[in-house]
């Protein structure tokens, strides 16, 4: 009699030592950190941030860079919910090696440079603070832009490929852009 009251006795702990494991495996994923190592966890980063869903985001440039001793991971992407114009998110590598989420302040200017001709040559200007400081992010698109030049005379060669993303751009305080083909002749 005895043996039979303990089998109902074993089930329910076998079934509370379940729980708690299936319990604490469950809060540890939901406290996880917002990582960005990978695509997949860029994805769902940007999901669980609420910056757009995770099916429906297409990253169009991941580059990496550094400022002031850290490494930062620029993730530029679209998705249903912005499909007019592109969205610049930023993670942080911390000593381990993980990309996590960077909460810094981003400014989208209110214009697109634009060429509405053929080839349609468009730059997307952003502005974000790393750590206090303002640095710009230009995505172009098109085929005639080979330099962007600053009001200080600097020039940032856009490359063979396009679309280009520029990115760790020094702030200046009135943006002043100049666009240059490769022979350094203005095109607009």
């Amino acid at each position: 009699m005895e043996k039979n009251n303990l089998k109902p006795l074993i089930l329910c702990a076998v079934f509370l030592i379940i729980a708690v494991i299936g319990c604490t495996f469950w809060t540890k994923w939901q406290n996880r950190p917002l990582l960005g190592n990978t695509d997949a966890e860029i994805c769902e980063t940007i999901d669980r941030m609420g910056r757009g869903r995770k099916e429906e985001i297409h990253l169009k440039h991941v580059e990496d860079g550094e400022v002031d001793g850290y490494t930062y991971r620029c993730v530029f992407y679209e998705s249903a919910e912005n499909e007019d114009y592109p969205k610049l998110v930023m993670f942080r590598q911390d000593e381990n090696g993980n990309f996590l989420w960077y909460e810094g302040k981003l400014s989208r200017f209110s214009h697109i440079y634009e060429i509405p001709s053929p080839p349609d040559t468009q730059v997307h200007v952003y502005r974000f603070s790393l750590e206090e400081e303002f640095y710009y992010f230009c995505y172009v698109t098109g085929e005639d832009v080979a330099y962007l030049t600053d009001e200080a005379g600097n020039a940032y060669p856009v490359g063979e490929e396009r679309p280009a993303f520029l990115t760790f751009l020094p702030y200046w305080d009135n943006i002043y852009t100049e666009y240059l083909d490769a022979a350094g002749n203005s095109l607009w």
